[in-house]
Formats: structure tokens, sequence, C-alpha cells
């Protein structure tokens, strides 16, 4: 409770000393008069009034059934008397002991002296709550669908603003439990958040309730505790969602709650280990990462993860772009690294390279040599431009055939080799370089290759044509090894 100088009026000797004289200025035999020290009124017939209130000056006073004024007590239950006998107004009445007329607490009497029960009453700058006898509550007060926390048996007001108290969410409080305030949550403690009004932040129809603080956003469950970690904070998952994560927010440890959002985090904990993990659709396990395993995540504004858009076409709708880079998650939500394939609904194969597993993941762009894909090392281009950057090219660069990305060559010794890669045929040497010109050519010093109006032949020693090559009869295209390979095909 907040303290103020003096909760019960004290009338003392000048307020005695005043209702002496006002007392004493009266006749004898009419009004107020001592006996023995304990004042009592006469009426007109000089009778002792009883049951009843007489007022001097601004005091009033109560003369019981003796006539005598009465002193430290409650009058019908609703007014209270100090120890000078007059009603106390305004002021908070402490009662230490058990078994009197009332059970032990704090009370408090209105501007008519009136005792304040059975509802909220704002006294000074602070909301108070009583019960139907009049005592002020304390503790946890659990107002039909509210809830609210009014400190303890000294302080009794509803708290406004962010609280860490004890609470064991497997043995709720009840109404007037008193928890200990704590600096920060534990085990045995949560934080609540009480809005202006003293009500404790809580869900109602939905699962959780969402409250932007300090333009941050915090989520509460229905008892009002300040959610952590992974929730399930969505009804529904976003289009091309094949797992559910996007129905999943991060508020970060049991001391913070905020929402993660535009942001990058490495975390060793995961949806699929929340208390929520029930909301993830079944997909593949391989890809479902498991608690204490390292794995990074990006939060989008709306504090929804980067996932995989399984309806993806190109390779601009399948990654994420983070300022001006680009990036691959995977359906739960997990940064990836290394060589990806996806095949979208279409049947079209994207492949794109992600760094390696020391990288950052950042999506990779041009011609790369000497990239080491599983131990396999070899020279790559990836588009640079458009709706396909970052995916691997399906046919020439600069003069060179590229197959996924990969530089595609002739082997050693053979000097020229021909390739099928989207339906067209290339004759290409040793080191990838697609021939073009019109002439002969020789396969280990013999005549084997003519090109002649863009066709590609089949000649023999002496030049002679002996038939157009044809696409059963390419070489085996250069095997690209992919870290991960995707299937996209919507929800």
């Amino acid at each position: 409770m907040k303290k103020y100088k003096s909760f019960i009026p004290t009338l003392g000797a000048a307020l005695l000393l005043s209702l002496g004289s006002a007392f004493c200025a009266q006749a004898a035999d009419i009004g107020w008069v001592t006996e023995d020290g304990t004042w009592r009124y006469k009426d007109a017939s000089g009778n002792y009034v009883t049951n009843t209130w007489k007022t001097s000056g601004d005091s009033s006073f109560y003369l019981g059934s003796d006539g005598k004024m009465t002193v430290n007590q409650w009058i019908d239950d609703e007014y209270y008397v100090n120890d000078s006998g007059a009603m106390v107004k305004n002021s908070w009445i402490h009662i230490t002991e058990e078994g009197g007329s009332k059970p032990a607490g704090w009370y408090y009497t209105d501007s008519k002296g009136k005792l304040e029960r059975d509802g909220w009453e704002t006294i000074g700058t602070y909301k108070y709550a009583f019960d139907s006898d009049g005592r002020m509550r304390t503790g946890w007060f659990f107002d039909g669908d509210d809830i609210y926390y009014l400190g303890g048996e000294n302080q009794g007001y509803a708290k406004t603003g962010w609280q860490c108290l004890d609470y064991d969410e497997e043995d709720k409080p009840e109404d007037g439990d008193i928890s200990e305030a704590r600096s920060s949550a534990s085990d045995s403690s949560k934080w609540f958040y009480f809005q202006s009004n003293g009500k404790a932040k809580r869900a109602d129809d939905r699962t959780y309730a969402v409250e932007t603080i300090n333009d941050r956003k915090y989520y509460f469950n229905e008892d009002g505790v300040m959610m952590t970690g992974w929730i399930a904070a969505e009804e529904e998952a976003e289009a091309g969602d094949t797992t559910g994560i996007s129905r999943f927010v991060y508020l970060g440890d049991e001391n913070d709650g905020t929402m993660a959002r535009d942001t990058w985090l490495e975390l060793t904990e995961h949806p699929a280990s929340c208390d929520d993990k029930d909301e993830l659709a079944e997909g593949d396990t391989d890809e479902m990462p498991e608690d204490g395993d390292s794995n990074w995540y990006y939060f989008e504004s709306d504090g929804t993860p980067a996932y995989l858009n399984a309806k993806a076409s190109s390779m601009s709708r399948a990654t994420t772009k983070v300022n001006g880079d680009s990036y691959f998650f995977n359906p739960y939500g997990v940064r990836q690294t290394g060589m990806i394939r996806m095949v979208n609904q279409s049947g079209e194969e994207m492949v794109g390279y992600f760094g390696d597993s020391n990288s950052d993941g950042k999506m990779v762009t041009g011609k790369k040599t000497n990239l080491n894909v599983d131990g396999d090392s070899g020279t790559y281009y990836f588009a640079d431009s458009g709706s396909d950057k970052g995916a691997g090219l399906n046919g020439t660069k600069d003069d060179y055939l590229y197959y996924q990305g990969r530089l595609v060559e002739a082997e050693d010794g053979s000097d020229f080799e021909v390739f099928e890669v989207k339906n067209r045929l290339y004759l290409v040497n040793e080191s990838g370089k697609v021939q073009t010109d019109s002439k002969n050519y020789k396969v280990d010093g013999s005549y084997m290759y003519k090109i002649s109006g863009g066709t590609i032949y089949y000649i023999d020693d002496d030049k002679n044509v002996e038939g157009k090559v044809e696409a059963s009869d390419a070489s085996t295209l250069p095997e690209v090894i992919y870290d991960k390979e995707y299937v996209l095909n919507g929800n």
C-alpha cells in the first residue's frame, strides 16, 4: 500500500479542547455533558441520547445504547470512530487483531465516513479493491475474466506496468495469494504486464494475446504470463508453407519476450521442441532441426521466419533477400549453405550455391572457379541478374557451356565432345568452349565432326558427311553434387 502520513487521524488534545469548548458552551442540562470523564448527550427532556450520531464542530460522534460516547469501534458495520470518538473520514483503518467484528487488514472510509466495500475505489493516485467486508484486497485478484495483482498486505493497490512475480504454472495462485516480486524470471517466476487500468494483458478468445509496448510486440497466454521462445502465434499458415512455420514467432529468452523481427538470430532451440510443436505439420523430418543444434534464422518485419515457399517458380521466390543479399532457408526456416537443387511445379530445375558450411550463407552469383562442392572442384556460373539470379546456368555464357551452373568440358585427350543442354547440341573442347565455326574437327588426330549451318555432323577421314549427330549420341553431362534437394509442389 502507498503509505500516507497518517492512516487513522488521531484527533488528540486539540480536537478534544475544541469539543470541550463546544460542549461547555451549551446549557448544563441540554446537549453534551461529561460524567466521570465520559461524554454523553442530553436531549431537551433531560434524557440521555442513545444509539445515534451527534455532531460537534466538523466531527460526528456516536452515543451507544448506554448513552456513552463510543470510541475505537465499528458502528453499524459501516462507520468507525477513533480513540477520540470522532467518525473517521477519508482515512485508512488498520485492524491488526483477529476475532473482532472484522477480519484483520486495511479498511477505508469515504468523505462521509462510510466504509468502502465490494468494489474498486481510486484513492490518491492508486486503485484499490475491497471485498464484501470492506477489507482491502491484496495479492492476486481474479475479477471475472480480469486478472489483477494488488501487492502485499501493506500495499493493496493495482499494479501497473511490468511485474516479475513468483508463479508456479503447475500450481497457479488463487484469490488473495501473495507472490514475491523478482528482478528476473526463472522456472518459478514469470513476467506479467498490467495495463494502466490494472488488468493483466491476457488471452481471451485466442490462444495468445498480443500487445505492442514501447514499439515492441509481446504475447501473453490466458493466465497473463509473458510468452518466451517459440510459439504458434497465428491461426493459419501462409500459402506455400508446407510445415506451418509461418504460424510461429520467436520471443526471446525468459527475460526478453520481444518478438524478433527484421533480424538474424542463431538459436539452439527450435519450434519442433517448443510447447506448440504439435502445430507444425508433418514434413521431412531430416529437415527439422533438433534442440541443441545451432542454426540461423531470419525473421521478417512481421515476425515470420523466412522459409522455402513451396509455390516458388524462380530462384528469387525460393530465396529471401536481406539487405540486398539473397539467402536460402529450408521449409522449417533454417538457413542453408552449400549447393541446393530445387525442382518447381513445372518440373524445371534450379540450382544455387550459398557458400560452404562455414560461410554466412549468401547466394553466390557470377563465375566461380575452383568451387569445391563435397570434395569435387569445378568452375561454375550462376546468373547475376533477373528473377533467376543465383540459379546455375543451363546454356552458354561468354562462349562457354554450363549445365546446372557447372562448366561442361570435353574429356582430357578427346579434343572435342558433343553435349546436349536444354534440347540443344553443342560441340565443346577440353576447356568447355563451344565451337561454332563451320569447319571440320579432329578427335585424337582423326576427323570426327563437321559444323555446317549451325548443325553438327559426323564425317569420315575424307571429310565426307556420314550423318547428323543426334541427341542420343551426346556425351554424359558432368555430375553436379548437391548438398540438399527440394521438390516444390505447393500446398
